[in-house]
């Protein structure tokens, strides 16, 4: 995967990257969140295993009502496991039961895992799973979104807009410095070359 593309006049950008699975550590989930949306990049897997490409989504800062973490434990996957862990004990001696060992091994280490819930202001919810190991990376990703998310943006626009006038205001005393500075140094030169009146 690439890295993420951002608009312009987007700023305050902080990036991090997820692995999706404890298994598929070596593939990684891109998510971003600047001053006006989170942006994400996950890969795409045949079976959870193979990668296919990825797929990408923005979701606007403005149309967010609110981001969670949750850590869930699969119940259906950690059963799962223990069946095939006791049905590949039975088979080690050929390919197939390390196979389904590996493969038990596999659903046990990935039936807790934590997802970044991404709910929009009509009430829908997108699910983006990482790594249980990666949990506290995962936390501090959701505060930097609410951080923006909660941000006082109209005290925000007020200070960059006070900013800017500041800075036109020097200008405008750095310009009438500099005219007056000209307007002196050409004075005494005007004087020197207009004859004296009889």
């Amino acid at each position: 995967m690439g890295d993420l593309t951002f608009a312009p006049g987007e700023s305050n950008i902080y990036t991090a990257k997820f692995s999706p699975s404890v298994v598929l550590f070596w593939l990684k989930t891109d998510l971003a969140v600047t001053n006006k949306r989170i942006v994400t990049k996950t890969p795409n897997t045949l079976f959870g295993l193979i990668p296919l490409g990825y797929s990408d989504a923005a979701y606007p800062l403005a149309n967010t009502a609110g981001v969670g973490v949750e850590v869930k434990f699969s119940a259906g996957r950690a059963v799962w496991g223990i069946i095939l862990l006791l049905i590949s004990f039975a088979g080690l001696g050929d390919v197939w039961g390390w196979f389904l060992l590996l493969f038990a091994a596999v659903l046990l280490v990935n039936a807790l895992s934590s997802t970044l819930k991404i709910q929009n202001n009509g009430g829908g919810t997108t699910p983006l799973k990482v790594s249980i190991l990666e949990k506290a990376k995962l936390l501090q990703f959701r505060d930097e979104i609410n951080a923006r998310l909660f941000a006082d943006h109209d005290g925000i626009r007020h200070t960059e807009a006070m900013d800017m006038q500041t800075k036109n205001l020097l200008n405008q005393q750095a310009q009438l410095n500099l005219q007056e500075q000209l307007n002196q140094s050409l004075a005494p030169n005007q004087g020197a070359q207009t004859p004296p009146t009889a």
